[in-house]
């Protein structure tokens, strides 16, 4: 039986990456909110190492692969307002 950390992570990922995917094939800045992409992100690493911490691996996985997402959407936003100007 799935325990349901690891359900909850899976879940959470599931929605997230299909929005970071259209993010990235995406010509328009208007979904970007750079302000939510940063907070998300130290929210994100900040929940990753409080899991590390009390040994939470469902927890920590998902913030982990979170942080990646979201910082890949920041690098892109930051990428495509270049390109733009």
């Amino acid at each position: 039986m799935i325990n349901i950390g690891w359900l909850g992570a899976i879940l959470l990922l599931a929605a997230w990456l299909p929005e970071t995917i259209t993010t990235m094939k995406t010509e328009s800045l208007e979904a970007l909110d750079p302000k939510f992409i940063f907070f998300s992100l130290l929210g994100s690493m900040s929940l990753a190492l409080h899991s590390y911490r009390i040994g939470d691996l469902a927890f920590l996985f998902m913030n982990t692969i979170l942080s990646i997402v979201v910082a890949i959407e920041l690098v892109v936003y930051f990428y495509k307002s270049k390109s733009t100007v």
